[in-house]
């Protein structure tokens, strides 16, 4: 009986065993899926649009401009995606650009044949000259 019962704990632990490295195996599976798919995603053109606002510009007029270029998300369907934020930087490198853009695009054709000449990008770009110390751009393709 001792027998007996040694060999069904031995078969119980082995088909545990087998349970749990089956799912590790089916983990692995789809974290390397995954991982296949963040690979052949598309790459995305960014661009990145810093400001620094002459110091007599009002908050009321800043927040104004923040919501306009915000809007063109939605006026240009070329945008992919749109994101922008305030500095918040420890360090002391900013040189005084204080708001950063992200504006998405999915080719050079978009930025710059469409969004660029668009009237409404060009209405706010005229928008923002009375307002602007300095800008900065840079534009990057993602690499993933």
């Amino acid at each position: 009986m001792k027998l007996k019962n040694t060999r069904l704990i031995n078969l119980l632990i082995f088909l545990f065993s087998s349970c749990q490295e089956q799912k590790k195996s089916k983990q692995k599976i789809t974290i390397q899926s995954a991982m296949n798919k963040i690979k052949k995603k598309e790459k995305l053109l960014r661009h990145v649009v810093l400001f620094k606002f002459k110091e007599e510009s009002s908050d009321e007029a800043i927040e104004e401009l923040n919501q306009s270029f915000q809007a063109l998300a939605t006026a240009i369907p070329e945008i992919k995606d749109f994101e922008w934020g305030l500095n918040d930087s420890p360090e002391d490198f900013h040189q005084g650009f204080t708001h950063c853009y992200l504006v998405t695009f999915v080719s050079e054709k978009d930025r710059d044949s469409l969004y660029t000449p668009h009237p409404e990008h060009q209405a706010f770009v005229k928008s923002l000259q009375p307002h602007l110390e300095k800008v900065f751009v840079v534009d990057y393709w993602t690499k993933l």
